[in-house]
């Protein structure tokens, strides 16, 4: 599905329950989040379930006997069934099993929502990275679950989170359970909620890193693992949708979803975005050639007017970069009408050690991660424009993602640190980042990666670390797969091939490579101390970004310092202003604001 509204109510306050079910359905056509595709009614839950723009998905189902219901947002897969497309299916299992059971035998991408009739409970189950997003927000009388956290905000009045804005501005992304709004919460990942008469009354974490066996997969092990785990994710995929399309780059991890495709016979087509002349798109055509895969090469667009910019709110809920999301939308909805699912290779990075050279020369040793080097490393930014921020509600980022690095991995110091690497990168980066644009398409139609798949991603950090180390684990599983394909130089002109006598002499590019890295950091160190590219900023010719942007009647200024913000807004009309990316953002923050003013007047901010 691409939307769930649910209503968690106290007994005693029905007619309440059906005001905030009737204004959730209202507030999410005017939210162009558009018409309930099932609905259902009791007298202890409202329900209702939301298709994805391609019309995809399955209603929220029920059962006549126990008047149970269930709905979903995501992409699940069941060891006993086809997948996403049968919530009756998994209403069924749940109503044999309970919560705790199920949540064990599902992978994939999703937030799962039960109405249990026998108990009057409301329970929410959440994929192990909590990438499918999905929010809370509590009333005195009830609770309200949905994966639109705007259209949350849009139910009340609601008051900004100082924080959760800063996070945004700052890195384009809200952590840990905030959102732009004090009271809208998100879910946690790999936790089973349960809810009755209009409250929380449990959490539980039903996977956790710490339970699994480290170290515990030799070379061929691991080997022999992966393929088996994305070659029966292929048949997953293919035994629910019928039209698959791959991305294919430049590098390692789209490959070896392509592979493990080819390995598996069954029809597919690939696609590669940017311009004709990139490495990606060259390596990418040069694959779909030698492998005869239908292939579709997408250019980039020309610049996004406002219009289209102001589109995307009602996938992204103002948590990603219009501006940004813009373009990924584009792209998917041309594919959304040749094909039925979007896939991908995100996670595959972890097969591959990312970010452990920051452990270096110590890597997998049993010591506690330096939090500190980390966060500013690839978390803290350049503290530009902290001005915007009066002082006494100024974060310092270095020491607040130090603080919630430390928190994320409070209970596994005593493992590898290269695992405890692994979970700071699972748990904060891609749970908020990628799984916020990976959310909003979910909207449009399906998108899946087969190294979400908990049993591939599971064989991933089981391995042994010095064999993911430098993608040995990748490379010797595109060699098992594809030969041929591993052969094909990456990006960087050097192939997927492993490091041995027999193929060394064909890594001569990879000294240049490190080269240029050298260089290109020293550049952006550079930029980063003379301004990080100046640019005239187009959209100031179009009218409503002029009335928008205006400092004394922005939103946003209720949380920013006035001087500040006027003198940023002053800064970004010039030819040489050097933080677009900073100001696209703020454009987002007030484009949403503006929504929740003229489209739900509830939705004002205290």
């Amino acid at each position: 599905m691409g939307n769930f509204f649910v209503v968690a109510p106290v007994l005693s306050v029905q007619k309440e329950a059906d005001c905030a079910l009737a204004r959730g359905l209202g507030l999410a056509r005017s939210l162009d989040l558009g018409e309930p595709n099932g609905m259902v009614k009791r007298s202890w839950s409202l329900a209702a379930s939301f298709a994805r723009d391609n019309g995809s998905g399955s209603p929220v189902a029920s059962d006549v006997e126990t008047g149970s219901w269930l709905t979903s947002i995501g992409t699940w897969f069941h060891p006993l069934e086809t997948g996403p497309n049968d919530n009756g299916f998994l209403l069924d299992r749940y109503l044999r099993l309970g919560s705790d059971n199920l949540a064990q035998e599902l992978e994939g991408f999703f937030t799962i929502i039960v109405g249990d009739g026998r108990t009057g409970e409301i329970i929410a189950i959440t994929d192990i990275i909590g990438s499918c997003h999905a929010f809370m927000r509590a009333y005195d009388s009830m609770a309200v679950l949905s994966g639109s956290s705007l259209l949350l905000a849009a139910m009340d009045g609601v008051s900004l989170d100082a924080v959760g804005c800063q996070e945004f501005l700052f890195t384009g992304i809200c952590y840990e359970n905030r959102t732009l709004f004090s009271e809208v919460k998100k879910l946690e990942p790999a936790s089973v909620y349960h809810f009755r008469d209009g409250r929380l009354k449990s959490k539980t974490r039903y996977w956790e890193v710490s339970s699994l066996r480290l170290d515990s997969l030799d070379a061929k092990q691991a080997v022999d693992s992966l393929i088996d785990n994305l070659v029966a994710g292929v048949r997953k995929i293919h035994s629910t949708f019928n039209r698959p399309v791959c991305d294919l780059t430049g590098g390692y991890d789209s490959r070896a979803v392509v592979a493990a495709f080819l390995c598996e016979g069954t029809p597919f087509s690939t696609t590669v975005s940017g311009p004709a002349n990139s490495a990606d798109v060259l390596v990418s055509k040069a694959i779909a050639l030698q492998e005869h895969l239908p292939h579709i090469h997408v250019e980039g667009d020309t610049f996004p007017t406002y219009s289209e910019v102001k589109e995307t709110l009602r996938w992204t809920d103002g948590e990603y970069d219009l501006l940004e999301y813009a373009r990924i939308a584009n792209l998917h909805r041309r594919l959304a009408e040749r094909f039925d699912v979007s896939i991908n290779g995100s996670f595959g990075e972890v097969g591959r050690g990312y970010w452990w050279e920051l452990l270096f020369p110590r890597i997998g040793t049993r010591e506690k991660l330096d939090a500190r080097k980390v966060a500013a490393k690839r978390f803290a930014p350049h503290p530009l424009q902290v001005q915007l921020f009066p002082q006494n509600t100024r974060l310092d980022l270095l020491s607040h993602f130090t603080d919630m690095i430390e928190r994320t991995n409070a209970n596994i110091y005593e493992l590898p640190n290269t695992l405890q690497m692994d979970h700071a990168y699972l748990m904060m980066r891609m749970q908020r980042w990628q799984g916020r644009i990976a959310s909003s398409t979910n909207r449009i139609w399906p998108c899946f990666s087969l190294f979400l798949l908990r049993s591939v991603l599971e064989t991933l950090l089981q391995t042994r670390s010095r064999f993911r180390h430098y993608g040995s684990l990748i490379r010797s599983t595109l060699l098992a797969l594809q030969p041929k394909l591993a052969a094909v130089p990456l990006e960087h002109g050097y192939p997927a091939l492993p490091v041995t006598c027999n193929t060394i002499h064909r890594f001569w590019p990879y000294p240049l490579y490190i080269s240029r890295r050298i260089t290109a950091k020293a550049l952006r160190m550079v930029m980063k101390n003379h301004g990080n590219g100046p640019t005239r900023n187009g959209f100031w010719i179009d009218e409503e970004v002029q009335e928008i942007l205006r400092p004394d009647e922005m939103r946003l200024a209720k949380i920013l310092d006035p001087a500040g913000l006027d003198n940023f807004v002053s800064r970004s009309k010039s030819g040489g202003f050097s933080s677009v990316g900073m100001w696209s953002k703020i454009l987002t923050i007030e484009t949403a604001l503006r929504r929740l003013q003229e489209h739900a007047t509830g939705g004002n901010l205290a």
